[in-house]
């Protein structure tokens, strides 16, 4: 670990000199967030009494110093060389150890424990591997879980926490040391003043708590710390991972599939199973024979169901080859109690949704007579596995379109199979290639 300045030189290029891009040039060139909208500055009235009046303002305040304590921060991040020489060197250090095989080890205790563990959360979603060690449990066997390209990071608001001041003598000298703590100065904190490998990661506040609400309970320190960590993580995923289809967000996406957040804008992995329309949820047309044949007379030519007028799919009028026979007015009729407006016209069979809408003309024809093909079986369809990732299939889908094979035009067919879409895989699910690109 010695080396580790010129390891990370060498990954992303942060060392002086070199004609690539700097650190700071990379950080200026992350995306600005979007600004805030104003919110109006009188209070709105209430019906509150003046307990419910004292309550709210007391809130109030408390928000507002915490605000306050963050804004602070920034311009410390901002204005002050040490705390900027530090956030710069602790993105180092946690790039070298991701990048090598090892781990963020972050240690606290109380309520800078918790801090600690929230931080070793978003780590690992984020692709950071990182894991939290007390202090205490350090002393009693838990050493075990550093190695040799770890990172450690503690977390002390004071500084001078006796149960990390008594770890101390017992960490590898030879591993970076990151303290996130409210001091702005190497020496007057021993963690930092007695470790040769140390990083400082000033988190001070603006006032005391004590002065602020009354209370020393940890509230707006907790707050800065918390938001230093969540700096040093999102900066350090971005700076690690950098490759297409491998920036934080699509490790963050991969890591966390469930919850409101897999369910929402990420979406997490959604496999091509969970997407399609199984075969046994799709209606088949009433009264069908196992040689596709209806078992009922065909609607008269008279109906005024026949003089149905949509565009695009055209067809031949093909003499059925007898009155039986499965015609687009009995796919239609199953169609109003399909949910997907999918409908089976034999087991292996099935007309897409799209294809029976654009039909016009007489729609007591034959759903055979039609080309390009009313009805898709088994061979007609481009197989993918179930277990296959969705965003996969729609690159694939996007690479095969710009090379112009013509393999994936309008209205295709993707049969979804149990296993690898061998040819011998059954399809059990089914869903167009359009319906796909817009998911």
């Amino acid at each position: 670990m010695d080396n580790s300045r010129s390891d990370l030189d060498s990954f992303c290029c942060l060392q002086n000199g070199s004609n690539n891009l700097s650190f700071a040039q990379h950080l200026s060139s992350l995306p600005n967030t979007e600004a805030i909208s104003s919110l109006p500055i009188t209070p709105p009235a209430t019906d509150a009494g003046p307990e419910d009046e004292e309550v709210l303002s007391i809130a109030v305040r408390v928000l507002s110093t915490e605000a306050m304590a963050l804004s602070s921060l920034s311009r410390l991040y901002e204005t002050n060389q040490v705390a900027r020489n530090g956030f710069v060197r602790a993105v180092e250090a946690i790039s070298v150890a991701a990048v090598g095989g090892g781990k963020t080890v972050i240690i606290g205790v109380g309520k800078s424990g918790k801090i600690g563990e929230k931080m070793v959360a978003t780590m690992n979603s984020l692709g950071l591997l990182s894991v939290f060690m007390h202090p205490i449990e350090a002393l009693h066997g838990d050493l075990g879980m550093i190695k040799p390209k770890d990172v450690l990071l503690l977390i002390t608001f004071s500084g001078n926490t006796p149960e990390l001041i008594s770890l101390l003598p017992h960490l590898p000298g030879h591993l970076p040391l990151i303290v996130l703590t409210s001091h702005t100065s190497y020496h007057t904190s021993p963690l930092t003043r007695e470790h040769k490998k140390a990083i400082l990661l000033p988190a001070p506040v603006h006032e005391a708590e004590e002065t602020s609400f009354g209370i020393s309970a940890p509230t707006t320190s907790t707050t800065v710390a918390l938001a230093v960590g969540d700096a040093l993580a999102v900066v350090s995923a971005r700076y690690v991972y950098t490759g297409e289809g491998e920036k934080p967000k699509d490790v963050f996406r991969r890591n966390h599939p469930g919850g409101a957040i897999g369910l929402g804008a990420g979406k997490g992995v959604v496999r091509m199973s969970d997407i399609a329309v199984n075969l046994e949820d799709i209606p088949v047309v009433d009264g069908i024979l196992e040689d596709g044949r209806l078992d009922s007379p065909p609607i008269s030519s008279a109906s005024s169901e026949s003089d149905m007028e949509i565009t695009e799919w055209t067809g031949t009028d093909t003499p059925l080859p007898a009155a039986r026979a499965v015609r687009v007015i009995d796919c239609l009729l199953a169609g109003v109690g399909s949910k997907t407006g999918w409908v089976r016209v034999s087991k292996d069979e099935v007309v897409p949704p799209r294809r029976l809408k654009s039909v016009r003309g007489n729609v007591q024809r034959g759903v055979y007579g039609f080309e390009p093909p009313l009805v898709v079986n088994r061979s007609g369809m481009i197989c993918v596995s179930g277990q296959a990732n969705a965003e996969d299939v729609k690159k694939w889908v996007i690479t095969s379109r710009g090379e112009g094979n013509g393999e994936f035009p309008a209205g295709t067919v993707l049969g979804v199979c149990v296993g690898d879409a061998g040819k011998g895989e059954e399809v059990t699910a089914v869903i167009e290639v359009d319906e796909l690109m817009r998911v």
